[in-house]
């Protein structure tokens, strides 16, 4: 990795001193009800943080509770301190809608949103939140998500550009996904060509995210695990292993390795006697795990090439139609179905049960029961028992008989999956998982919670909005510090985020606080909200194509449909990259180091992380510290809901505030903190001090006598320090309230009250919980009837 050295005239010349993070006044509202018992707080019964005796604390010796030493008094009672609705604001847009609010006036706006929906009784800021849950930019965010769970390789020999990249006019609606939900990956599709891009977007149109799974399943095996110097039936088991392992992971949330010591019906860290349990698992007493994978225990484990051989790569995938003998690569030719008619680069499927000659693997698959095509068994074969797993449990929940075992093995597939996916958001919320590395919940308030989600989700037929809404108003998404509201400890809250504190030697340490929740941003939100925040490009997806430049055009298997399938962002150039004026071929996004050192999935060895490193911080300040933009080549941005900004916001700025004869840059410095942190107040006068130090010009000097080239290098080096900043970079811990005396005077066109009060609007008219009411917007702010 080539990491730039920051020129000195670009370095800040003093640092830059933010004031600390506080918290909004709490409600004092000591009805609330603590957790459960087990939660991490104590109860009647003298237990510890996470259900476990005071005076005894010994178990197995397990990576999971590994350490634990007991014998201490118990903590207080949980006591929950809500921050407000404005920093409750300030998280639900990142989280929602992956970026940082416009200013401090669109916070003002949705708060004065909320607490007019509450005079009229109603819930307001789930609301808010199902109104941020539309529009273009939640679509972006929750696909880019969806790409990080699913793992879609971004660079090396599996990137699929044409199967994950390309947008088509079917992603502009939810019909296509509800098709794909309704019907078998081998039926006579109803749509054709289309790409993985479009089944996301129509899904999350369609607020059901399950039939990207479904459809993920094949598209995954059109670009799979290649080797030189290796037989056919090694290459077949890599890629069952793999496969099979991806879906464990991104589908069930479980390993084979760990089911042997782990399950729902039994742990080497469960005990009958609760002062011993460290095993918590939700719907305890359901054999999810028996259901989906069949019978094992711990002295009898799974064989992981059975369970892996469902996944079968070799005599399933067709290449008959681009090989020696077929060398017009015509995909029309192939023996193989475009499964639920995807475009042939997600791949062709045999439906002929047809086994390779030459692979004599003979392990025999199980999922959710045995196959009655044995070894010849495949995904056309899996995926009915996934899609009719959740059909059953969103209508009928979870039966079992009296044992444990499932009426329905179907059913504990679905779970799993349900709860996984519960799992998964909440840890980008919350930046921690409500498990441990077993991925089972360790107490009592990690089960209940995680139990809760997962009912949310199922219950709603798999609601993506469903899930963002529950886990925005959960009460521990908007803890302020607990001195704001007079609470007992520093560490008032469930041992939820981090459940090994019970090991802490001070009592009042058992319980976590909200420096527990302190985490970054996970990558995309990071780079979204500096790209958006600044009209920069957002990063490329994919980079540019080089998957035609060698195949024979063909024409498509339905002459009806490629008419009405319109490419809204296609990749152009196929086949001419590295010639003539285009680009050099390349097989991944521009700066794709950058995306991988701030912690993007690229591929399985460069594969993603939720944190702060030194070298990502380092990469990071190279790119963004001289507040220019970092040229990443995507989607170009602007104002809410407009066309592209013909320049960057820093330009935009200056020219704001060369137009105003009167305008200092103290307005300057005002409104850029604004933007990037939604904290337009400058403290005192040492920080008044820094950032004259940064900017090099007083904060009284007239923006005009400035001159318009200083000024903007002012704004840029600026710029550069507070992209980064801990409040820029950090989520977890709430900011301090804003007086509105303090908002900016400098208002760049296409952000102003009424323009951002507009597009909430446009947004809340798509969502069917806000069909009842009427927003309407002036410049001076919201009314919502």
């Amino acid at each position: 990795m080539r990491i730039q050295r920051i020129p000195s005239s670009l370095r800040p010349r003093a640092l830059w001193a933010a004031a600390l993070l506080a918290a909004a006044a709490c409600n004092n509202d000591d009805t609330t009800e603590p957790p459960p018992h087990g939660s991490g707080f104590d109860g009647s019964d003298g237990t510890d943080g996470d259900g476990t005796a005071d005076d005894t604390d010994s178990g197995p010796v397990d990576p999971t509770n590994a350490g634990d030493d007991g014998g201490e008094p118990p903590p207080p009672e949980a006591e929950l301190c809500d921050a407000g609705n404005e920093a409750w604001v300030k998280r639900a847009i990142p989280f929602i809608q992956g970026r940082k609010p416009e200013s401090i006036r669109e916070v003002r706006l949705l708060v004065s949103a909320i607490e007019q929906l509450e005079e009229q009784g109603l819930p307001g800021r789930q609301l808010v939140a199902e109104g941020l849950a539309q529009g273009d930019e939640y679509l972006d965010r929750w696909r880019n998500y969806y790409y990080e769970q699913l793992k879609v390789h971004r660079r090396g020999d599996q990137r699929n550009t044409e199967c994950y990249g390309d947008l088509t006019a079917l992603s502009q609606d939810g019909d296509l996904a509800e098709t794909i939900r309704g019907s078998a990956g081998d039926d006579p599709p109803a749509y054709a060509n289309f790409t993985m891009a479009d089944v996301t977007i129509s899904a999350l149109r369609l607020d059901d995210i399950t039939p990207v799974y479904s459809a993920d399943l094949f598209a995954r095996m059109g670009a799979p695990v290649t080797g030189g110097n290796v037989t056919r039936e090694e290459i077949e088991i890599t890629n069952r292993a793999y496969y099979g392992k991806l879906f464990e992971d991104s589908y069930l949330g479980r390993t084979t390795e760990c089911l042997q010591c782990h399950t729902t019906g039994w742990s080497t860290t469960n005990a009958d006697d609760p002062t011993q349990d460290r095993h918590w698992p939700v719907y305890e007493g359901n054999y999810f795990e028996l259901a989906t994978y069949g019978d094992f225990d711990i002295d009898h484990p799974l064989e992981e090439p059975d369970v892996h051989a469902i996944f079968r790569h070799a005599g399933f995938v067709d290449y008959s139609w681009c090989n020696d003998n077929n060398q017009g690569c015509n995909p029309n030719t192939a023996a193989g179905v475009q499964a639920f008619g995807l475009d042939y680069n997600c791949g062709l499927f045999r439906t002929d049960a047809f086994e390779d000659p030459v692979i004599s693997l003979d392990d025999v698959p199980y999922m959710s029961g045995a196959f009655p095509e044995g070894s010849a068994a495949n995904l056309f074969d899996l995926e009915p028992r996934f899609r009719e797993g959740l059909s059953t449990l969103a209508s009928s929940g979870v039966d079992s008989d009296g044992a444990g075992y499932l009426d329905d093995p179907n059913v504990g597939m679905a779970f799993l999956f349900a709860m996984n996916q519960a799992n998964e958001m909440w840890t980008e919320a919350m930046g921690y998982s409500l498990t441990v590395a077993n991925r089972f919940p360790r107490n009592a308030a990690q089960r209940d919670t995680l139990s809760d989600l997962t009912e949310a989700f199922f219950s709603s037929n798999y609601s993506v909005r469903t899930l963002i809404a529950e886990i925005a108003t959960h009460p521990y998404f908007n803890q302020a510090p607990p001195d704001t509201c007079g609470a007992s400890s520093p560490y008032h809250l469930p041992a939820i985020f981090d459940p090994f504190t019970k090991t802490a030697t001070d009592p009042q340490e058992r319980g976590n606080g909200v420096g527990d929740m302190l985490h970054r941003y996970s990558a995309w939100v990071l780079l979204q909200s500096a790209m958006r925040s600044m009209w920069w490009d957002r990063p490329e997806q994919f980079g540019l194509t080089t998957t035609y430049a060698f195949l024979v055009p063909y024409t498509a298997n339905n002459p009806e449909q490629p008419g009405t399938v319109q490419y809204v962002q296609p990749h152009l150039g196929y086949g001419l990259c590295g010639a003539g004026f285009f680009p050099a071929c390349t097989d991944a996004p521009t700066n794709y180091e950058f995306m991988r050192d701030v912690g993007v999935f690229i591929n399985p060895s460069e594969g993603g992380f939720n944190g702060v490193d030194f070298n990502g911080l380092l990469h990071w300040e190279a790119e963004l510290a001289p507040g220019a933009d970092p040229q990443l080549a995507g989607l170009c941005t602007g104002p809410l809901g407009q066309d592209c900004a013909p320049t960057d916001f820093a330009q935009a700025l200056v020219d704001t505030a060369l137009a105003d004869d009167g305008a200092l840059m103290w307005d300057l410095a005002v409104a850029l903190k604004d933007r990037l942190l939604a904290e337009p107040h400058i403290a005192n006068d040492a920080e008044i001090a820094v950032i004259e130090g940064i900017m090099e010009v007083s904060l009284d000097d007239a923006v005009a006598d400035v001159g318009e080239a200083a000024a903007l290098a002012a704004v840029r080096r600026y710029i550069g320090v507070l992209l980064n900043t801990p409040q820029f970079m950090l989520d977890g811990v709430v900011s301090a309230p804003q007086d509105d005396a303090d908002d900016p005077v400098l208002v760049v066109p296409g952000t102003s009250t009424q323009e951002l009060c507009d597009h909430f609007a446009s947004l809340t008219a798509q969502a069917a919980s806000w069909s009842g009411h009427t927003v309407m917007c002036s410049a001076d702010g919201i009314t919502v009837q």
